[in-house]
């Protein structure tokens, strides 16, 4: 048995691999040495065990949740059991059970204790009552039965039958059958491994990694004693295209975990040269910084894996916000939500918010027109808000000869500007800004001209109208341009202050010039290159993390089925959240984004890996389908209930609820047949670190 020590040092090894022992007859699953009571009740879920306080002592005792095997035959004359014998059952000790005469020796021990006159200075019990009083009986639930077929271990998940008069002796495993136990998958399993590796285009199946030891309880004073590390390992393959949830309170290691599981899926793509691109949804920022506890984070660990975006520009970081004159829609999406909140009732505030700058179909020219025009008014606006832009970019629209060349005598450098050749963002602010003025100065002219053509000829006056009306009648059918033009010179129609474009200032840091492209679309491109891409969501408004989780979120998904849809392989994906019950709680429409993904995702080769403390709170159906679990710590029987509602974890109802301890989890995965309590290795950038 290695020792601790040496079992710390592997702790996170990328290269290690868990070689179990190879079990050729039931008999090698039976430890002689680790005696520690008889079956004298059993039936199809439950198992009653006599043990005695010699017996414990002998195997460093029996801890809560702790399992246990049984069997009726001598290992050492395998050969001479009948062949209905040839079993051995798993056992998980749930709690103790009362004996029949339990009664008699409390009496006994109530009389004798009666008796004493010093605490120190005990009479002794007689041999044959003190014997009697180190019995005490087990309750254990039945897990299933291992047996042996053509040459291979197999559990079942039940018994098949069971003998009334029990010659059942149990035995509680440890070291290398512990080890098979609690790292058991059945060949069915294994060979549905290799055949989804292949399916997901992997070379070979991964191999198991090890995610800590195993741990019954909080006090681990006598396991620790024993050198009982028996390590824990899982199957990468258990978590592409699959649901895991990652349940706990606060600080009880839930984001170690998922530290953990980033570091195997990058394993499983590199030793299966398979690109599999993960994206983390850093509430808190501490996926993408170093901590105290961590001394490191993930992009320190896997630097040249490793993507990090941010709400503001910092160095090490690409900026997570979109351009907002390329990427109209989504920009114009999130300064409309901000700009709402302002709560401003200024009609021509209104009016912009109920813009919208969605591409128009194409082949409708009109529309396309009246977009072009839409945009470049928006674009100086934007400008005059102070959004920043480092690039040359130009817009182009079309403009009757006559309004451009009243607008060009406006404007100040006197030699014009040509909409139809293009014009940058500071030259769409300056057109528009003096198109206003010129749609105004023609508005106080034809009223001035009104009031004196009462004496003039009424043909005549038609004609000096119409001439006079040029820019009116342009500006006057474009009313979306019209607004933006008040909120650029900050005067309403009647000319009277409005704030206008102060409204804006602000949110010009959500904008950034540095990007081309949508940010959904590149990140998508980093995921499909096999990176771990993190979006550190620690600055900025709850709202807006919201908002830009979901909507790339979305984009990651829209774009995976329409690689399916169209024929295509998508890349595998594996999606990261925290406080997972705001997005996907029980209240949640199933046709929204995130519940989509957690229920749609598998099916185009995306992977959820959520994380919260109130279960409770999450959409049932999503628990339902959920095949990896990890349970730390939770607070109160409301949520044990909710979770013991699958699995066998009611068994560790009690435990969860006691016990605080950080990484100690109860772990069942796809491959698993059965929860096991493990603690989870601690993430160690020095042990991880890239070579």
């Amino acid at each position: 048995m290695k020792n601790i020590s040496n079992l710390k040092n592997e702790n996170n090894r990328a290269s290690s691999s868990p070689s179990f022992k190879q079990i050729k007859t039931v008999k090698d699953l039976v430890q002689g040495e680790n005696f520690i009571g008889w079956a004298y009740y059993i039936d199809y879920q439950k198992a009653h065990i006599l043990t005695n306080d010699l017996w414990k002592f002998q195997i460093n005792g029996i801890p809560h949740n702790c399992f246990l095997i049984a069997a009726s035959f001598d290992p050492s004359s395998i050969d001479e059991v009948d062949e209905i014998d040839q079993e051995v059952i798993l056992l998980r000790v749930t709690g103790t059970t009362k004996l029949p005469q339990d009664d008699d020796l409390v009496r006994g021990r109530i009389d004798y204790y009666q008796q004493q006159k010093d605490a120190f200075k005990e009479k002794g019990l007689d041999p044959i009552t003190l014997n009697q009083m180190q019995f005490g009986g087990l309750e254990c639930r039945v897990l299933g039965t291992f047996y042996v077929r053509d040459g291979n271990l197999w559990l079942g998940s039940d018994v098949e039958s069971f003998p009334s008069a029990s010659r059942l002796r149990a035995f509680r495993p440890n070291g290398e059958i512990l080890e098979t136990i609690v790292n058991y998958i059945d060949p069915i399993r294994k060979q549905k491994s290799i055949d989804d590796a292949k399916e997901i285009g992997l070379r070979h199946p991964p191999a198991p990694f090890y995610i800590g030891t195993v741990r019954y309880t909080s006090t681990t004073r006598l396991q620790t004693k024993a050198g009982e590390q028996v390590r824990v390992s899982i199957q990468p393959s258990d978590f592409l295209a699959r649901r895991t949830a990652v349940l706990g309170m606060t600080r009880t290691g839930k984001s170690n975990m998922i530290k953990q599981l980033v570091s195997v899926v990058l394993k499983t793509s590199k030793d299966g040269n398979l690109p599999i691109g993960q994206l983390v949804f850093d509430l808190n920022g501490e996926y993408a910084n170093a901590n105290k506890q961590d001394h490191g984070s993930i992009a320190d660990v896997f630097p040249t894996r490793t993507v990090r975006y941010r709400m503001i520009d910092t160095d090490g970081f690409l900026p997570l916000q979109n351009n907002f004159y390329e990427q109209l829609a989504d920009g114009f999406a999130l300064l409309s939500e901000l700009l709402t909140e302002k709560k401003n009732s200024g009609g021509d505030v209104q009016h912009f918010l109920g813009l919208s700058f969605d591409q128009p179909e194409s082949g409708d020219w009109g529309e396309i027109s009246k977009f072009s025009i839409k945009k470049a008014a928006y674009w100086g606006l934007l400008c005059r808000s102070g959004f920043k832009t480092n690039s040359k970019l130009v817009t182009k629209f079309k403009v009757a000869k006559e309004v451009n060349e009243i607008v060009s005598s406006y404007l100040n450098d006197g030699d014009g500007l040509e909409p139809e050749n293009g014009m940058t963002p500071e030259e769409c602010r300056n057109w528009f800004s003096a198109l206003r003025e010129a749609y105004k100065d023609e508005q106080k002219s034809e009223k001035s001209s009104r009031s004196k053509s009462k004496n003039d000829d009424e043909g005549e006056d038609d004609r000096k109208s119409n001439k006079k009306k040029t820019i009116s009648k342009w500006v006057d059918s474009k009313d979306d341009a019209r607004a933006m033009m008040n909120m650029m010179c900050q005067k309403n129609e009647k000319d009277s202050f409005i704030l206008g474009f102060q409204l804006l200032t602000d949110i010009a840091k959500f904008h950034t010039p540095n990007r081309s492209s949508e940010v959904g679309v590149e990140i998508y491109g980093h995921l499909a290159q096999g990176k771990v891409v993190i979006l550190d969501l620690s600055v900025g408004r709850p709202s807006l993390r919201e908002r830009i989780t979901k909507k790339i979120a979305e984009k990651v998904f829209n774009l995976s089925m329409d690689k399916f849809v169209s024929g295509t392989t998508p890349p595998n994906v594996v999606l990261y959240i925290e406080e997972a019950h705001n997005l996907i709680g029980k209240d949640s429409d199933l046709d929204d984004t995130w519940p989509r993904i957690a229920k749609e995702g598998a099916k185009y080769k995306i992977s959820l890996v959520y994380a919260t403390q109130e279960v409770s709170a999450m959409h049932p159906n999503i628990l339902a389908n959920t095949e990896n679990w990890f349970i730390t710590h939770l607070n109160n029987i409301r949520e044990v209930n909710e979770l013991s509602k699958f699995y066998d974890f009611g068994d560790f109802s009690d435990s969860l609820i006691r016990a605080q301890d950080v990484g100690f989890a109860r772990v069942k995965t796809l491959s698993g047949p059965y929860v096991v309590p493990v603690q989870i290795d601690k993430f160690d950038p020095a042990v991880l670190k890239e070579k």
